[in-house]
């Protein structure tokens, strides 16, 4: 390729940062001051360009190097975001600006090799890391200079240091000691920034670490996309397609990064038939975007050469974690219809041929976004300025595996659509003033007014650091460790104990004041049974499996209802397409089939099937298969030929059909549930003394019942209506469980309460306490019936009214305010 002419719009930024530099220039030339020279550079030496990927920033700051060294003696530093495109930007370098003198960092350090446009292509990694590369470059030796004193020569040549740095955003962060050998090593003459992601506080922490100014966001060059596409560089905008799915069940099992490979290729294979009817013979280039690592790249290489039947010579796998020219050369082979690559490429390669790309994974940074967009915004050259080109060939297409993404390609249009056109200022902001024997910097704002003469910093005294003798006198105090001496009264605090232990040394650590401490630990008090002939209580046992309990529990299973759900393997989606440019409009919605993955559905099935840690897996699995078999005979169906497509279609069924074991389980054990009778032990014991109750069991309150707890346990000791009240132990051998009410799994209401004039359970009633925080979450219990005692009721703090006690029921599956919670209510079911 040869150089290429400058678009208009190029060419005015071009003339307006060769102009700026000539301005800065001119005022280095009238500085006769050197302690100005440092000021001067950090406040007009660096300027940013912004501009979105594909607008030709690097042919901008191209010719900007190449015309201003014809206008000033300057040896350039160019650097690239990564190591691996040094070669491909040296050679766009060289095509477009021939007349510069490309020198080589490793071994062209020599001072016969600097001169007015000399340029060096190097990475931050090379000069400011300590890796080996960089450590060589940074010492003087055989392969020449040091750039360190390669800097120096040049500068006592009367050469002044330019330095471009491409992906601004990506050097300073990715190598930190960037910063420093910037502002200390290079100390640039002239410097431009360009970027495509451009972050204020990016920004704010160049200038903090390294004192060059760059302005804020409205001082920068900044070329808009709309100036792109009118240019025909650009796309006119980007179109993301997002999934969604009003089934979270089904959400689960389909593979969204399949399904935006699917509709990804789909896309593709539409613009190849649109370009071919138009005549143009150009192969688009589909994208796809995966996690970084080697499985992810594998997976989707046999997507795309399986199911979506593209050959394998047409998708090539990118698998470094870096942009190089085999990325590039891929990038630009007609014969190569799929490029996969890892999301750590969000920059430094271009794929103009590329119309389609499908984000697997995805992020909500923005500046990912821009990176994103800007793969597929770029127009190829037989399609530029081409007149009559089909709409569909004005957008690129973004494919979307997750919800992030779209979060992250939607900041990026905001960011892109905020760009305003802005050439850079021609005028710095600084002024060199002369007096009679000097000369002197000055940064002058916009509206602001020059001074006349300098002004005079004000020497503050100096700030006598001397430690204060006096002060440091004074006792100190340190955490937990005072140097001062123990109060007296803590002496006195416990006098014969004390004096006891000061008497006898108490080396074993035996004290008396240890003695009493211990015999109150080891007092109890017990409190019997103050309820006369008290009946004894009523629990469910849920005896341990038997050796056909696989058995037992597959008859359970009903298959008759749910057959048909054996081959709805295929669910339904909403393609959701906007144009990220455009947030005013409306969105296209599509419905979409995306077939279920078979992975998925097997991982879920058995999760469904193996949830009880209770049964044999392998054994249950093996009569399950048999029994859904003996279902589709039964039925009338013709079993599948293998036992592989049976489990299949079995996993299917219980996919779509998750409570189908769950009841069966359910069913199953419930019948092996029996009613046992227990006895409470004759008296309760405890650690502590209690506070006394009337109406309890024991006379006490126990000791573990909570603040709110304790508040019922009150209403219930007062009540007319209550006989006695019993605070009901968990998993103890009195205990009262409940198991019928779910999957075997115990519970145990927290009172038992014997309530006057109630009919059921021998007049006992069980009560399940619940704060706000729990109600929902245990709301299953709501609904729990005893064999003996029957309903469970379930009480706990109103949502509006906390000191209000309420009644719950379960209707339906939702946890329902069934009133004011008054003690008389537990006669009634």
């Amino acid at each position: 390729m040869s150089r290429i002419d400058p678009l208009v719009f190029q060419e005015r930024h071009i003339g307006a940062l060769v102009t700026r530099f000539q301005n800065v220039r001119d005022d280095y030339n009238r500085l006769t001051n050197p302690q100005e020279l440092g000021k001067l550079r950090k406040h007009s030496a660096a300027v940013m360009l912004q501009a979105p990927t594909g607008i030709g920033k690097t042919l901008i700051a191209t010719e900007v190097v190449a015309r201003f060294s014809a206008l000033d003696d300057v040896v350039w530093f160019w650097f690239a975001p990564y190591s691996t495109l040094i070669d491909q930007a040296m050679a766009s370098l060289r095509r477009q600006a021939p007349q510069l003198n490309f020198l080589n960092i490793e071994h062209q350090r020599t001072p016969d090799d600097l001169a007015s446009g000399a340029l060096f292509v190097i990475t931050w990694q090379s000069v400011a890391t300590k890796t080996k590369e960089a450590r060589l470059a940074r010492t003087t030796g055989d392969a020449g200079l040091s750039v360190d004193d390669l800097i120096a020569q040049a500068r006592a040549l009367g050469l002044r240091v330019g330095v471009v740095v491409d992906e601004a955003h990506h050097g300073f962060v990715k190598a930190r000691e960037a910063y420093r050998f910037f502002a200390e090593v290079l100390e640039p003459d002239y410097a431009l920034l360009m970027t495509a992601t451009p972050k204020d506080t990016d920004v704010a922490s160049f200038a903090d670490k390294t004192g060059y100014r760059v302005g804020d966001s409205s001082d920068w060059a900044t070329i808009t996309r709309h100036e792109g596409y009118q240019a025909g560089l650009l796309k006119l905008g980007v179109k993301t397609a997002q999934f969604l799915t009003g089934n979270n069940d089904d959400a689960a099992l389909v593979d969204f990064e399949e399904v935006a490979m699917s509709e990804c290729a789909a896309m593709h294979r539409h613009i190849k038939g649109v370009l071919a009817r138009d005549g143009v013979t150009l192969t688009p280039l589909m994208l796809v975007q995966v996690p970084n690592g080697g499985a992810a790249l594998e997976k989707a290489r046999e997507y795309l050469t399986g199911p979506l039947k593209f050959p394998a010579s047409a998708v090539k796998v990118h698998v470094a974690d870096e942009p190089d020219p085999n990325l590039q050369a891929l990038a630009q082979d007609p014969t190569v219809e799929v490029l996969v690559f890892k999301m750590a490429i969000a920059m430094g390669f271009d794929a103009p041929r590329a119309f389609t790309l499908a984000a697997l994974r995805g992020t909500r940074d923005a500046n990912f976004g821009i990176q994103v967009v800007g793969r597929i915004m770029r127009v190829h050259p037989l399609l530029q300025r081409r007149l009559g080109t089909p709409p569909v060939l004005d957008y690129g297409y973004v494919f979307l595996a997750n919800r992030e993404a779209q979060e992250g390609l939607t900041g990026a249009a905001t960011v892109i659509n905020k760009l305003k056109e802005h050439t850079a200022d021609t005028t710095p902001e600084t002024v060199v003033t002369f007096t009679v024997d000097s000369s002197f910097v000055q940064v002058v704002k916009t509206g602001q007014t020059a001074a006349i003469f300098p002004s005079v910093d004000q020497t503050l005294p100096a700030v006598d650091s001397t430690p204060d003798v006096a002060a440091s006198a004074v006792p100190t105090t340190t955490l937990g460790h005072s140097e001062l001496p123990l109060s007296h009264h803590t002496l006195t605090l416990f006098p014969e104990l004390t004096k006891a232990a000061l008497t006898h040394g108490a080396h074993d650590g035996t004290t008396p004041l240890v003695t009493a401490f211990k015999l109150d630990a080891e007092e109890q008090y017990n409190y019997p049974l103050k309820v006369a002939e008290l009946p004894a209580l009523v629990t469910e046992v849920l005896p341990t499996n038997t050796d056909d309990f696989e058995a037992q529990l597959v008859s359970f299973v009903d298959f008759s209802g749910v057959l048909s759900d054996r081959d709805r393997s295929r669910t339904k989606l909403v393609k959701r397409t906007v144009d990220i440019f455009e947030a005013t409009d409306t969105p296209e919605d599509e419905d979409v089939w995306a077939r279920m993955s078979a992975a998925s559905i097997a991982q879920r099935a058995r999760q469904i099937a193996f949830e009880y840690p209770d049964v044999d897996n392998r054994q249950f699995l093996q009569a399950l298969r048999q029994r859904f078999r003996d279902a589709l005979e039964g039925a009338g169906f013709e079993p599948p030929s293998s036992d592989e497509e049976l489990t299949q279609q079995l996993e299917l069924v219980l996919v779509r059909n998750p409570a189908l074991i769950r009841q069966a389980h359910k069913r199953c054990r419930a019948s092996q549930i029996q009613a046992v009778r227990v006895t409470l032990p004759p008296a309760h014991q405890s650690k502590y003394r209690l506070n006394l109750s009337k109406r309890n069991v024991y006379g006490i309150f126990p000791a573990d019942l909570s603040p709110e707890e304790l508040r019922f346990a009150e209403m219930l000791d007062i009540a007319p209506e209550v006989t006695w009240w019993h605070r009901n132990p968990v998993r103890q051998p009195e205990s009262v469980a409940l198991y019928r009410w779910s999957n075997g799994v115990g519970f145990f209401p927290d009172f038992v309460v014997a309530v006057k004039g109630r009919k059921a359970g021998d007049g006992v009633a069980l009560v399940e306490f619940k704060g706000p925080q729990l109600q929902q979450y245990d709301k299953e219990k709501a609904g729990a019936a005893h064999t003996h005692y029957g309903r469970t009721f379930m009480v706990g703090a109103g949502a509006k009214d906390k000191k209000e006690l309420r009644l719950f029921r379960l209707v339906d599956g939702d946890l329902v305010d069934d009133g004011l919670f008054e003690v008389v209510r537990l006669r009634y079911e």
